[in-house]
């Protein structure tokens, strides 16, 4: 708990080093990560994992900003992420985000389908409409691909 109060404060600081009023901001106003930007992953089909997040409302993720790589460190470049919304950006000038959900569809290949589960390392970053920009985020999933072939 003391981690979550310590990124909370880490979050509001970089806030405010952006020039947001003081009053605008309060770090206990501000989603968790995980919450905000909520993260599920299930097998497509026998060569794909379907990686999904659910975006809290006031919050969005950056297109751009999405990496994925399997357990031995493997890029896989070739995730098909959707078209989103263009957004003039305090952070990163003209990007393209989501809002409310995303869907992206990510290929295997090689030893990853001889697998019974494939574990990926999914990057992400978000902002809240606040002006709040999180860190990138780090999760792993594991998903089942057994009973698929």
């Amino acid at each position: 708990m003391m981690a979550l109060s310590r990124a909370r404060g880490l979050i509001a600081g970089a806030a405010i080093a952006f020039a947001l009023p003081a009053a605008a901001l309060e770090p206990r106003d501000l989603l968790d990560p995980q919450d905000a930007f909520r993260l599920t992953a299930v097998a497509l089909d026998a060569k794909s994992v379907q990686v999904e997040f659910r975006i809290a409302e006031g919050y969005y993720l950056y297109r751009d900003r999405f990496r994925f790589e399997t357990a031995d460190g493997k890029v896989i470049a070739e995730a098909e992420l959707p078209h989103g919304k263009m957004k003039q950006d305090p952070f990163f000038g003209r990007s393209e985000i989501y809002r409310e959900r995303v869907r992206i569809r990510v290929p295997l290949d090689g030893a990853d389908l001889a697998r019974e589960r494939v574990r990926l390392k999914i990057v992400s970053q978000g902002c809240s409409d606040s002006g709040v920009c999180y860190i990138p985020q780090e999760q792993w999933v594991e998903v089942r691909l057994g009973g698929l072939r």
